[in-house]
């Protein structure tokens, strides 16, 4: 989850290589043809975003993502009480993550982007050793296969840039609200499996699209934690001029 995290994130820190104009050197507001070339930056971008997910970028640190396959992921969550988990994740594999259907637009007097993407069909399966427990007290655990399928993922939110004294950039705030349609889901070996494990895999199947909405300023502080720290790991490199030079407008 952490990982997919980050990639929001990673979404809004390329989308701003596309979205400024050209050496603004202070930002002020668009004329109407200079947003119409905007606009269209954005739309290229998206299909930029999508080409990246499946290339990647070697050189600035981003891996393959659709689909995206790694050996071992660490996982630690905290829901408000709700839930603390944490889970080791093997042989992860992640389907679906560049058939995303999204916008992106500027307010270029306060540096603020905003972002709305929708993932209709994401797949992900591996292996998992977790434990953790549900508030606070009943205990949720379990080793083995995990398949999840969920459906209509949303994400949208806000993200700030601004220029640190060193002249280099940084993300002051991160902004998301994360929605489900629908989550399937087969989790093998919870609370030792049997029963409890079928009856277990229902509860979370139903739980966790609510979850999302009820606890929704604590899934926006997960990913503010996880999302601004990778954001700015890009950022603290790049001042405002090497931004504007990734994607050149026209």
């Amino acid at each position: 989850m952490s990982r997919f995290f980050a990639l929001a994130a990673l979404f809004v820190v390329t989308s701003n290589a596309a979205t400024i104009p050209h050496q603004p050197s202070r930002p002020e507001a668009l004329a109407p043809e200079q947003r119409a070339t905007l606009d269209e930056a954005l739309a290229q971008l998206l299909e930029n975003i999508r080409e990246l997910l499946r290339t990647g970028d070697p050189e600035r640190g981003i891996p393959v993502m659709a689909p995206l396959e790694t050996d071992r992921l660490d996982v630690d969550l905290s829901l408000g009480g709700l839930l603390d988990f944490t889970a080791i994740l093997r042989n992860l594999f992640v389907d679906g993550l560049d058939r995303f259907q999204g916008t992106l637009t500027l307010n270029v007097m306060q540096m603020e982007f905003r972002y709305d993407f929708l993932f209709p069909d994401v797949v992900a399966r591996g292996h998992y050793d977790a434990n953790g427990r549900l508030f606070g007290l009943i205990p949720v655990f379990g080793l083995g296969n995990f398949h999840v399928a969920p459906r209509d993922l949303r994400i949208q939110g806000t993200a700030l840039l601004r220029q640190l004294p060193s002249g280099y950039l940084h993300m002051p705030e991160l902004k998301a609200n994360v929605r489900l349609g629908s989550l399937q889901n087969n989790i093998e070996g919870m609370l030792l499996g049997g029963e409890l494990s079928d009856l277990l895999n229902v509860v979370i199947q139903d739980l966790i699209p609510s979850v999302l909405i009820n606890f929704a300023p604590e899934v926006t502080d997960i990913i503010s934690r996880v999302g601004i720290p990778i954001a700015d790991s890009v950022l603290n490199t790049m001042t405002l001029e090497d931004l504007f030079a990734l994607i050149p407008m026209q």
